[in-house]
């Protein structure tokens, strides 16, 4: 089984252009599968088995539901390539559905209005300035070419999951933003060290806290959530569905639609009771 493991992990490197982090993933997956099971071998118990010590070991059901995606790929081409007679396929496990947690409209306030006292600060103001922006993924922002920002056109392009490209708009106020930024900027990426190379997500992590903290802004330092933050004012601004998808770079609009649950207080402001009416 480990030899068609390899195959399947190459086949997807050359085939379908993953990326390291996603031959990671399947790994892992992988690993987990025979680590707790004891065994290569595939069978619906073996996979049943899996998934009870998966819960018994304490992992939660959402971490539970990523591994089991990466095993049931490997399932589905074993199954393709007739290694499987049959196509075993493992149920995921019912999530608590949460509203998704935004930044408050006075944090985000306090970020656009910060004063940089030096290089780290101003760039990761920049670098909040743009995802509040364009809600794009952190990710996609330390990759980001100083090629790829249309400063004329308001446009910028971004390499997102799946290798794929998109292109997104933003608006004047930050062009004015990075055109101060990038004035004496002489290297490829927009974001990175003193000397050129890719910032790393730990240290662009620990900026961000640091910002929080000098503007007494708590329980803040979340990237993600900016990216949350940004679709949910996207549609309360008018936006349509189809084309935030396209924004945050989304596969469907299921995924879409999980970043853009309606607040407490969307919700109270749109409350409309036949009791209310009565006099």
């Amino acid at each position: 089984m480990t030899n068609w493991f390899e195959q399947f992990v190459r086949e997807r490197r050359y085939l379908k252009n993953v990326t390291p982090k996603t031959e990671r993933y399947y790994r892992n997956s992988w690993s987990s599968f025979v680590r707790l099971t004891g065994s290569e071998q595939i069978t619906k118990a073996k996979l049943v088995e899996w998934v009870i010590k998966l819960r018994e070991s304490g992992v939660k059901p959402v971490s539970c539901n990523t591994y089991i995606s990466g095993v049931n790929a490997f399932c589905a081409w074993l199954h393709e390539e007739d290694h499987l007679p049959e196509r075993l396929k493992v149920k995921k496990l019912k999530v608590e559905q949460k509203i998704l947690k935004t930044v408050e409209e006075s944090a985000l306030m306090a970020i656009a209005s910060f004063k940089p006292s030096d290089f780290v600060e101003r760039r990761i103001h920049v670098l909040l300035c743009l995802l509040i922006d364009t809600g794009i993924r952190i990710d996609e922002a330390l990759t980001l070419n100083t090629a790829k920002v249309d400063m004329e056109n308001l446009l910028l392009t971004v390499f997102g999951k799946g290798q794929k490209e998109r292109i997104i708009p933003f608006s004047y106020q930050l062009r004015k933003i990075l055109v101060k930024y990038l004035r004496n900027h002489k290297f490829p990426l927009v974001f990175c060290t003193r000397d050129g190379n890719k910032l790393s997500y730990y240290n662009v992590t620990r900026d961000y806290k640091d910002v929080c903290k000098k503007l007494k802004i708590e329980k803040e330092g979340n990237f993600h959530r900016l990216r949350h933050t940004f679709a949910l004012n996207y549609v309360r601004s008018g936006g349509g569905l189809f084309h935030l998808q396209k924004q945050l770079g989304h596969t469907t609009l299921t995924q879409t639609r999980k970043y853009t649950e309606l607040e407490t207080k969307d919700l109270t402001a749109a409350h409309s009771s036949p009791l209310s009416r009565m006099r």
